[in-house]
C-alpha cells in the first residue's frame, strides 16, 4: 500500500477505475451497486496449495505464449489437467489456434456446463531491460509470481484449473447435476478469431454452457472513502467492443512540396481530422447508469450523497466530472483514437497524393455500427474521404444478473467477509462477447484483490501477481463450485 500522502490519488483513480484490462486499465461503471451481506465466513473444507498453485503458475509463464504461439504452454497446462484426472478435449491444435476444454465429467454426457474461460496468449513483453526478472523466467520471490501473463491471465487459469479439479474426486463417485470446465484458448490479445470465435461458432453445442465466468473486474481496496479497508469486487456484465476503421483520401495535385497547392491530401485529411476530434461527444445516461450512481452516491456523504443520489437532476454536474476523467468518461461515450497517419512513401519534398489513417473507436452496446460510422463522417465534413472496416468484434446486450450471479457474489461475500459487488461495464474488449452474443449470461471477474502496483503492471513491466491473490481467488471459485456441485 501506498504511503498515505498518496492515498487521496489512488482513491481518486480506483473510484472511476478498477476494472482492468488492455495497456492500462479500467474503469468502473454500470448498471448499480450492491453492498456486501456482511455475513462470517462459512466453513470451508477444501484447501488450497499455495505451493503448488504458485508452481504451476511459474512454469507456465516459461512458455513465451506471445499471441500466434499459444500450443506450447497450452499442452503444459492440458498436461497438467490431465494428471489431475480432468477429462481433456482438445478443439483445435495448431500453433497459434490451441484451443481446449478440460472438465469434470466427459462433454458427451451434455450435463449443464460450468465454463470458468480463460486465455492463453500474453502481449509482448517489449524491452527486457524494463524488468526487474526476466518476463519469461516466471520467477517467485516471497509473495509474488513475476512474468508475462502472471495477471492477464495465466493466475486466474490456474486459479480455475485448481477450484475445478479439487472436484474431481467428488465427480468420479458421484453423478453431479452439473459440469465444470476450464475452457483455455488462443488468441485473446487480438480479438478471439482463433480461439473464442472458433470454439462460439463450431463447439458451443458441445460445450453446453450454462454460464461462463471469464475476465474482466477485479476486487480491490481504498475505493470508499468512509471505508478504506473494504474489499469491492467489479462484475462486468457487458463490454464495450471494438471497430477499427481506416479513413482514405486521393487528390491529385501538383507534387513539388516547396510550391504547395491551396489544398493537398494530407492538409485536408487534417483539417477533417481536426474537426472530428474536437467535435461534441455525447454523454450517455442511461438508465443503468443512472441507477449505479444512485447507489454509489449511498457510500458516501454530505454535498457527493446528494448529488450522485439524484444524477437525473443533477446530470449536469455529474457529467462535468466524467468529463475531466478519460477512464471514466471512456465508460459513457464511444470514443475514437487516431493511432495511425500514413502517407505515400516518397521523399520530404514531394507532395503524396494519398493519404491514410486508422481509427481505433470503442462502442457503447446499444451503438449501431452504421449510425455511428455515418456520424463519423458527418464530422469529418468531406465527403471525399473513404471509411472501410478493419475489424469489429462482437456486439452482444448486457447479461441479466441470474441465480449463478447470485451464488458467485454469495462466495465472493464468504471468502471476504463485507465485500461489496459493482456490476460494471467493461470499457475494454474481451471474449466475453463471443458467449454473450449467443445468448450465454457471462460474468466478467478474477475473484482476488489486486494492489495498485499489480493492477499498473498488465500489459507493462514486471507484470505479477501475489501468492496470496491465487489463494483466495481459487477458494472463491471452489466455494461457488461447491453450492452447485451437491
Amino acid at each position: 500500500m501506498r504511503p498515505a500522502a498518496k492515498s487521496t490519488g489512488t482513491r481518486k483513480y480506483f473510484r472511476h477505475c478498477f476494472c482492468i484490462r488492455k495497456a492500462a486499465l479500467l474503469t468502473l461503471l454500470k448498471v448499480f451497486f450492491i453492498s456486501g451481506l456482511q455475513s462470517q465466513p462459512s466453513e470451508f473444507t477444501r484447501t488450497v496449495s499455495c505451493e503448488e498453485a504458485s508452481a504451476i503458475l511459474s512454469e507456465y509463464i516459461r512458455y513465451p505464449s506471445v499471441t500466434g504461439n499459444e500450443k506450447p504452454a497450452g499442452q503444459y497446462i492440458e498436461g497438467i489437467c490431465r494428471e489431475k484426472g480432468l477429462h481433456v478435449r482438445v478443439f483445435t491444435d495448431s500453433t497459434d489456434s490451441y484451443n481446449f476444454a478440460a472438465s469434470l465429467y466427459p462433454l458427451a454426457m451434455n450435463k449443464p456446463n460450468i465454463i470458468f474461460l480463460n486465455h492463453i496468449d500474453v502481449v509482448q513483453e517489449g524491452d527486457d531491460s524494463g524488468w526487474v526478472y526476466p518476463p519469461f523466467s516466471g520467477t517467485i520471490t516471497g509473495d509474488t509470481v513475476w512474468g508475462r501473463g502472471a495477471a492477464d491471465m495465466k493466475g486466474a487459469a490456474v486459479m480455475q484449473l485448481m477450484a475445478i479439479a479439487s472436484f474431481a474426486g467428488d465427480a468420479a463417485e458421484s453423478d453431479f447435476p452439473v459440469n465444470a470446465t476450464l475452457l483455455c484458448v488462443s488468441g485473446e490479445e487480438k480479438y478471439g478469431k482463433t480461439g473464442a470465435g472458433i470454439i462460439s461458432s463450431s463447439f458451443l453445442g458441445e460445450l453446453n454452457p450454462a454460464v461462463v465466468f471469464g475476465e474482466g473486474g477485479i476486487g480491490a481496496r481504498n475505493l470508499i472513502k468512509k471505508a478504506p479497508e473494504k474489499p469491492v469486487f467489479a462484475i462486468s456484465l457487458s463490454d464495450k467492443r471494438a471497430l477499427w476503421l481506416k479513413l482514405r483520401l486521393i487528390n491529385k495535385t501538383s507534387g513539388h512540396g516547396s510550391i504547395p497547392p491551396p489544398e493537398y491530401a494530407n492538409k485536408i485529411m487534417i483539417n477533417a481530422l481536426h474537426s472530428l476530434v474536437n467535435s461534441r461527444t455525447r454523454i450517455r445516461f442511461s438508465s443503468p447508469v443512472r441507477t449505479m450512481f444512485r447507489n454509489y452516491g449511498k457510500l458516501e456523504k454530505g454535498i457527493t450523497r446528494l448529488v450522485l443520489g439524484k444524477p437525473g437532476l443533477f446530470k449536469p454536474v455529474i457529467a462535468g466530472v466524467v468529463k475531466k476523467d478519460p477512464l471514466l468518461l471512456s465508460s459513457v461515450t464511444n470514443t475514437i483514437t487516431i493511432t495511425r497517419f500514413r502517407g505515400q512513401e516518397n521523399e520530404v519534398n514531394q507532395i503524396p497524393q494519398e493519404v491514410e489513417v486508422m481509427l481505433d473507436c470503442r462502442l457503447l452496446p446499444e451503438t449501431p455500427t452504421d449510425e455511428f460510422i455515418n456520424l463519423l463522417g458527418r464530422k469529418l465534413k468531406n465527403n471525399d474521404i473513404e471509411i472501410s472496416v478493419l475489424i469489429e468484434t462482437q456486439n452482444a446486450a448486457p447479461t441479466v444478473p441470474d441465480k449463478y450471479y447470485d451464488m458467485f457474489c454469495e462466495s465472493l461475500d464468504e471468502a471476504y467477509p463485507g465485500s461489496g459487488i459493482l456490476p460494471v461495464l467493461f470499457p475494454a474488449t474481451t471474449d466475453n462477447n463471443y458467449f454473450r452474443s449467443a445468448g450465454i449470461p457471462v460474468y466478467g471477474i478474477i475473484p482476488a484483490i489486486f494492489s495498485e502496483e499489480e493492477m499498473k503492471s498488465i500489459h507493462n513491466f514486471n507484470e505479477r501477481i501475489s501468492v496470496g491473490a491465487l489463494e483466495k481467488g481459487t477458494e472463491v471459485y471452489m466455494r461457488f463450485l461447491g453450492k452447485l456441485l451437491r
